[in-house]
Formats: C-alpha cells, sequence, structure tokens
C-alpha cells in the first residue's frame, strides 16, 4: 500500500477553519469575497473594489471584530509577475484589532483589494482619519487614485514631478528628472502660500487684521530633521499649520528592486539611524516568516537583547533633544553619555557604532564577543541605579518642563487607535497596545514586562511612558542575558 493511500482524502483535503472575521464577510458580502487563505499567521482576504470601502466600514464598526485600527495601508505593483489575469496593483489595508489581542486569528486581518492601472479606490479616511496620509503615499509613489480623499496632493515627491517612482516599470535611476526638474521654483510655490479654506474667520478679531504665514524650516535647528511646516498666525495664535515632507526620501523601496535579500540589510539600517538594529530585526523576522526559517534560541536571546538596547540608545536622543529645546543642556549631556555607552557595546558585536547591518536572515552576521555579557550587565546596572535617576532629577519636576509638556498635544485613545499611532505615542494615550505582547515575535513571549501606558495623552504622559519604557527594556536585557 503506498503512503498517500494511508491518509484519509478528507482528511488530506480539508481547509483551515476560517477565522469569524472571514466568515462574517463571506456571509455579508459573499459575491464582493474574492478568495481568502492564511498566510505565516495571518488571514488575507481579497475583496471586490466596488465593495472594498462598505466591508472594510463593517470590519471595523462591527461589535465583534472591532478593527477599529488601520496599522498600514500601501499597495504592490504585481504587474511583472506575468499573469495577465493578475496584472496591475493590489493596494493592502492592514488591520489590528485591540479588542482581539488575546486570539491569533482574530487579532490582525490583511485586507486586498485588486486594482488596475487606472482604476479607483473609494477613500477610507472616513473610517480611519490616519489613512489620509497613507493614501497620499500610494498615489505618489503607485499613482492609484482614491476618490473622495480631502487632500490628494503628492506626499514626498515634490509638486510638478511626473512619473510615480514605485511603479515597476519606472527605472531604478529616474528619468532625469534631476536635470530637468526646477527644484527651486517647485519650492517657491509653497512658500507665502495661503490656502483659501482657512477656517478662520476673524469673528473675534476687533481690528480686522490679516493673517500671516510663516515657514518654518525644512533647514531649521528646531525641526530636528528636514520638515516644512506652514503655518497661518493670527498674531501669536496659529490658525492653520501644513506639514510637508520628502526632503530625505531616499526610494528605499526602489532600491530593493536589484538587491537580493541581504544586500538590503545595509539599507535597512538607513531607515532610522537612531535605532538600526530594530530595523535589521524587522527586516530579518518578515523574511523568516516567509521563508519559514527557525532562528535559534540563543540567537533570539541576543537579538532581544541588542534591540531592547537599540530602543535605549533611540529614546536617549529623543529625550536629550527634547529637552535641549528648553534649555536643559545638562540632560542633553546626560542622555547622549549613555547612548555613548550603548554604542559602544554595538561596535564590540558588529564593528560599527552607527549602521551597524549585524543581523542577518536566519540569525546574526557571527557571534557576539566574550566581553558582551560584563558590558551590557555593567551598562543595565550603571543605567537603572543613577544615569535615569538623574535624568528624572533634571526634568520630571522641572516647572518650565512641566509647563510645555502637561496639557500639550492632547490625543485621546479613540483618537489615537483610528489616527493609526502606535509605539509609545499611542500608549501615551492610555491604550495598552505593544506589538511584543500583542503579536509576540523572537521569543518575547517568554519575557515578563509591563506596558506603560498614560493617563491624560499629553506630551509629558508620552515622556513619562518613554520613561517607564526604558526600565522594562533593562528588565527584558536582563532576562536575555
Amino acid at each position: 500500500m503506498s503512503d498517500e493511500a494511508t491518509i484519509p482524502e478528507e482528511e488530506a483535503a480539508a481547509e483551515p477553519v476560517k477565522p469569524l472575521s472571514v466568515v462574517r464577510l463571506e456571509e455579508r458580502f459573499a459575491a464582493s469575497v474574492l478568495s481568502a487563505e492564511e498566510s505565516h499567521g495571518c488571514w488575507s482576504v481579497t475583496v471586490a473594489a466596488d465593495a472594498a470601502h462598505e466591508m472594510l466600514a463593517f470590519l471595523q464598526s462591527d461589535a465583534d471584530l472591532a478593527y477599529t485600527h488601520m496599522s498600514d495601508l500601501t499597495a504592490v505593483d504585481i504587474s511583472d509577475l506575468g499573469d495577465e489575469a493578475e496584472s496591475g496593483f493590489h493596494v493592502v489595508y492592514h488591520l489590528a484589532s485591540g479588542q482581539n489581542v488575546d486570539d491569533p486569528e482574530l487579532r490582525r486581518l490583511r485586507v486586498t483589494v485588486p486594482v488596475s492601472d487606472s482604476a479607483a479606490v473609494a477613500t477610507v479616511t472616513d473610517i480611519w482619519t490616519g489613512a489620509e496620509w497613507a493614501e497620499r503615499e500610494v498615489w505618489d509613489m503607485f499613482g492609484i487614485r482614491f476618490d473622495g480623499h480631502p487632500d490628494p496632493r503628492r506626499l514626498l515627491m515634490p509638486d510638478g514631478f511626473e512619473g510615480h517612482p514605485l511603479r515597476k516599470d519606472y527605472p531604478r535611476r529616474g528619468k532625469g528628472e534631476r536635470a530637468a526638474f526646477d527644484f527651486e521654483a517647485s519650492q517657491s510655490q509653497l512658500l507665502g502660500k495661503q490656502a483659501e479654506d482657512t477656517p478662520w474667520d476673524g469673528s473675534d478679531d476687533d481690528v480686522h487684521s490679516e493673517t500671516m504665514v510663516l515657514n518654518f524650516g525644512p533647514q531649521h535647528p528646531a525641526t530636528h530633521g528636514t520638515l516644512h511646516l506652514e503655518v497661518e498666525l493670527d498674531g501669536e495664535r496659529i490658525v492653520r499649520c501644513t506639514p510637508h515632507l520628502g526632503y530625505l526620501h531616499t526610494g528605499f523601496e526602489k532600491l530593493a528592486e536589484d538587491m537580493h535579500w541581504n544586500q538590503w540589510i545595509v539599507v535597512t539600517d538607513r531607515m532610522n539611524y537612531l535605532s538600526p538594529l530594530s530595523n535589521n530585526f524587522g527586516y530579518a523576522i518578515a523574511a523568516e516568516r516567509l521563508l519559514d526559517i527557525e532562528v535559534p534560541k540563543r540567537a533570539q536571546y541576543i537579538r532581544v537583547a541588542l534591540a531592547e538596547l537599540a530602543r535605549i540608545a533611540d529614546h536617549m536622543v529623543w529625550l536629550g533633544t527634547h529637552a535641549l529645546d528648553i534649555g536643559a543642556f545638562t540632560c542633553f549631556l546626560y542622555a547622549f553619555q549613555q547612548r555613548e555607552k550603548a554604542y559602544e557595546i554595538f561596535e564590540a558585536c558588529s564593528g560599527a557604532r552607527l549602521t551597524v547591518s549585524y543581523m542577518r536572515i536566519g540569525g546574526l552576521l557571527h557571534d557576539i564577543p566574550d566581553s558582551f555579557e560584563p558590558m551590557l550587565r555593567e551598562f543595565v546596572s550603571d543605567f537603572t541605579s543613577r544615569a535615569l535617576s538623574e535624568i528624572e532629577t533634571l526634568l520630571s519636576r522641572n516647572r518650565i518642563w512641566i509647563d510645555r509638556t502637561q496639557g500639550v498635544g492632547v490625543v485621546g485613545a479613540a483618537e489615537a487607535v483610528n489616527g493609526g499611532l502606535t509605539g509609545p505615542v499611542l500608549r501615551g494615550s492610555g491604550v495598552a497596545w505593544d506589538i511584543r505582547r500583542a503579536d509576540p515575535y523572537s521569543s518575547y513571549d517568554e519575557f515578563d514586562f509591563d506596558i506603560p501606558v498614560g493617563a491624560n495623552g499629553d506630551t509629558y504622559d508620552r515622556y513619562l511612558v518613554r520613561l517607564e519604557e526604558l526600565r522594562q527594556s533593562c528588565r527584558i536585557i536582563t532576562q536575555a542575558l
């Protein structure tokens, strides 16, 4: 008897049990659900474009599903797959349900919408406010239109740019735009521009003054990066602020089109050069899931320890520069001193301080040196017993710091979730969502740590959340060691 004959036919053909999210969609929108499948721990549903908005609204509002958080909205050009039936693009919505965080099958859902080259999709900005910039980026990079979008301008490329760089038919080296495009003329169109749809009506203005437009950045020491803010002022009151981004857009995805998997590790270092190890980590895990690679426990724990150390180094840069803005120069020096110590550990492991390229798909570049454990233990001990308390002493009860952070930039919990916020900003609004706990990776489910949350959703709460995150990172590092 052959081996195949020993397996019951009905068992061999059995399909995976569909989660409630897929069942509900198929029951309510049977004709519009094109396919549903589970892949690498996440269910993906492909739906028709003409019904996508209604289906996404249902997923967000249904009491049992509650996909209230859209963590990402992007697109994929599939025109080079060689299948004429599937030529064009996929618009992809990544949804998360905080209500079902304990259910692996319900906490995440991927919704894919196939569209042709010239087709448009209905905007979902009326469902998730966080979709506004994401849809602008998809239009900018892929040329996919979103009907009903409130502000359909380019996001990263300059005004007047022709073409959409992430289409596969767009050459990686461009089409000679740098030689032909008048960047100065494009920039000058933004300077001093006052929109006609300003919300300011001047009804409380006794002297009937006009508003003034102030251009803040993109080259300004207080912006901590190349950000241009077009600020409209009524005296000292800001009546409107329009951000312009893209001054450091480097086309990472385009660079990847002719690189092999491990070559792109060096690009991840530069996605956020304040914590490059975290970007190495995320990219390597994504590739490992696709390839069904199980990373050895030793490498997993080393990765976790380094990722938490990178979090500490990143938070130190944020804290030091944030304090510097109110003149707290001493705090800046204290914070950067701790960052330098972290960089010494990175250098001992990888040979580099900033762009480390230490992680690899399947593990690490090489094993840690003998000096790694004593250096890291000394860092954690000094950081938790002295350095962090010194920084807190300088800031937490500082009257200037409190006046400029408490009650400032308040974001409520519902607003933060609907806007797609993540990380300490989301947790500062009182939402206990941490990807290390909500969707554990690299053995994070084996570590004991708390998720700090704020109460008021203001800048001061986000500061306190980050301070506590620093302590929790030290807890995780100690356990990993």
